[in-house]
């Protein structure tokens, strides 16, 4: 491991060292703008799908109608309600065209299997109306039978605006959302009771399975609007106390109280089925202006939830940015920081190692380890200064005795010539004499031998 390290140079184990903090941190600052990616992801899906919302609530509310219309219509044999559906299911006919006009251009395949089945579902239905209205028309089927047509059908529609609730990861949207059911379904079930009613005043008795099933469906009003109040907000709860109040409400409590007195005192006391359609109807519509503002909330709060998404998810993107920038600046400069003065110093070094002397030792300044660094090899430069003065000191020193060993050898040269010159002159002279001297016996000796 350390011989590894050995072989790397000091910019590799910088990064090196540097590298797990930095992936850390973009793995962690990545999760959380992933996530916030998501939660804004999931926002715009709710948003679109609470964009819905009203257009399946709308034609809900018109089914719910013409579903009692056409209970009294069934009961009374044609006798009642007969204008009433007819133009009943032009209401109808418009908010569905409405809806699945809006269900073209909603992109269900990115909400799930679940959303899509249930939006399917509800389509298929909605395009079986115009036949169940031709048995009814025909009278080709029971009220009963008419109505296990349109409650289920309305349920299904009711189960795309409960999606929201699984959609959601908000508490807060999930309360609004569980708000918005819960009022819907206690709204539905008093669409119910209104086509109960229609059929029981219609024949002017209560059956006891009509009585039994008015009764649970008054409950069941009680049990929706118990959890509408655990999740509505104050404002909701108080607009609801403001608005389904007064002389109507009391109207219906009182065909209600005769109704279900009816089995004991053998009537109905005189209320007709177009009187309880009517004063239920009126009741209904108080409950769609609560609902219409519940909706509007639910709208608003899926807008900003949203936007506060889609905000912290740019916050938190910017600052991830800004975080590995910075990062990567810091890292840029530290290395350069070390590495780049250890170049230097390391060309440095090579040059002194030259015997180049005149070279500027870098970062003498500095307070870290490279100052220190600088500070030594400062040190070897002046200790190689030092010993090439003392070396070349000592070369002219020899030069200047080998000098004076030189002009002192020619001294005694010129002595000795000068003085052997002066040998060698008289030998010269004396043997100029001696050979002049043979010269002369030679000649005597001749003369003599001749004599």
């Amino acid at each position: 491991m350390f011989s590894f390290m050995e072989n790397i140079n000091i910019t590799q184990r910088i990064l090196l060292a540097l590298a797990l903090p930095v992936l850390g941190m973009l793995y962690f600052s990545g999760s959380i703008v992933l996530e916030k990616r998501i939660d804004t992801k999931n926002m715009e899906e709710l948003e679109h799908l609470a964009d819905l919302a009203p257009a399946i609530s709308s034609l809900v509310h018109e089914m719910q109608k013409e579903r009692g219309a056409s209970a009294g219509f069934i009961t009374s044999k044609g006798k009642h309600f007969s204008d009433m559906l007819t133009s009943q299911r032009e209401k109808t006919d418009d908010k569905r065209s409405t809806l699945l006009a809006a269900l073209k251009n909603f992109n269900v395949s990115v909400y799930g299997r679940a959303l899509t089945s249930k939006v399917d579902a509800a389509t298929t239905a909605l395009l079986n109306l115009d036949g169940i209205r031709g048995r009814i028309g025909s009278f080709a089927i029971t009220a009963p039978q008419m109505a296990k047509y349109f409650t289920p059908t309305i349920r299904k529609l009711l189960a795309i605006i409960e999606e929201m609730a699984v959609l959601s990861t908000k508490a807060k949207i999930t309360d609004a959302v569980a708000a918005y059911t819960s009022f819907l379904q206690g709204k539905e079930r008093a669409g119910i009771e209104r086509a109960m009613g229609a059929i029981g005043f219609g024949t002017g008795e209560f059956t006891p399975a009509i009585h039994k099933k008015f009764i649970e469906l008054i409950a069941q009003q009680e049990t929706y609007r118990s959890q509408f109040d655990i999740y509505a907000t104050p404002g909701q709860k108080s607009f609801f106390s403001q608005t389904v109040r007064g002389l109507v409400i009391d109207e219906v409590e009182w065909m209600r109280t005769v109704a279900i007195e009816s089995p004991q005192a053998g009537n109905t006391d005189g209320v007709t089925a177009n009187s309880w359609f009517k004063a239920s109807t009126n009741k209904i519509e108080l409950l769609k202006k609560v609902e219409d503002r519940i909706a509007d909330d639910l709208l608003a709060l899926a807008a900003t939830v949203r936007s506060e998404a889609q905000r912290a998810y740019y916050l938190v993107g910017t600052i991830a940015l800004v975080l590995f920038a910075i990062t990567t600046i810091l890292v840029t400069l530290i290395v350069r920081s070390i590495t780049r003065p250890i170049g230097n110093m390391t060309t440095t070094m090579g040059s002194l190692a030259e015997g180049n002397l005149e070279v500027e030792i870098p970062d003498r300044d500095r307070k870290d380890e490279i100052g220190e660094m600088a500070g030594a090899v400062q040190v070897f430069k002046d200790n190689a200064i030092r010993v090439k003065k003392m070396e070349a000191e000592q070369t002219e020193s020899k030069k200047r005795a080998e000098e004076e060993k030189r002009q002192l050898m020619n001294k005694m040269a010129d002595d000795f010539q000068s003085s052997v010159g002066g040998v060698v002159d008289t030998v010269s002279s004396a043997s100029t004499e001696l050979q002049s001297s043979a010269q002369s016996m030679t000649a005597i000796s001749e003369e003599t031998s001749t004599q």
